[in-house]
């Protein structure tokens, strides 16, 4: 058996860094992906000549198993005060990179016959709230092109999951953006990664192609 590789899009030090952890420990080669940070692969993933320059750099020898899609631009502010401008870089840093992605990655997967694709939602994917008129619509989108991936491609082995993580997830960045956050009320990045192991390795009778996922202090 050749070892594998799962690529991991928009990898960070949180939950990027804990899905890199729990896929080398089962096995996987793992390619971190992300625009700057240190053990990172340095990738524009917006720009589809560079995603593909990115796959087609990627070991031969250790074939594509899947992705997760976790490229994300988090952004907090009034609608009038939104540019257009801002609108389209947060729609291409969480829709666009996972168009590129998803048209590189699936003609690989399909010949090999099959594998994943997981792609990170929020509670912004289904509840767009004040101040988020950009995040949401960016990943409400997302959400929708997962849908469509899922019906058109799991014919051809695909298994296309879209994860809404509906609540916080524990990390200096969340303490830092989010006043009052506290670890009890927020997900473990460790018990993230462990459930997209388990959705990333379904049998193909019983898949999952979106999941809920909150601390059990959120609200429904």
């Amino acid at each position: 058996m050749h070892e594998k590789t799962v690529l991991i899009a928009g990898s960070s030090d949180g939950l990027g860094q804990a899905l890199q952890a729990r896929f080398q420990v089962g096995g996987y080669h793992v390619v971190p992906v992300s625009r700057h940070g240190v053990g990172h692969v340095h990738a524009d993933l917006s720009d589809a000549r560079a995603t593909a320059e990115l796959f087609n750099s990627l070991d031969p020898s250790k074939p594509l198993a899947g992705v997760i899609h976790n490229a994300m631009q988090f952004h907090r502010e009034a609608f009038m005060d939104t540019t257009p401008e801002i609108f389209e870089q947060v729609w291409r840093s969480m829709t666009l990179t996972a168009v590129n992605v998803a048209q590189q990655a699936i003609p690989r997967l399909r010949a090999q016959g099959g594998g994943c694709l997981i792609f990170s939602g929020a509670s912004g994917s289904v509840r767009a709230g004040p101040l988020f008129s950009a995040f949401s619509s960016a990943k409400f989108a997302l959400r929708g092109l997962t849908q469509a991936l899922a019906r058109e491609h799991s014919g051809d082995g695909i298994h296309v999951v879209h994860t809404l993580l509906d609540g916080l997830i524990w990390s200096e960045k969340t303490q830092q953006r989010f006043t009052g956050a506290q670890q009890a009320r927020s997900m473990s990045v460790t018990d993230l990664a462990e459930i997209y192991w388990q959705l990333f390795h379904q049998p193909s009778n019983v898949w999952t192609h979106e999941l809920d996922i909150r601390p059990m202090s959120a609200a429904v």
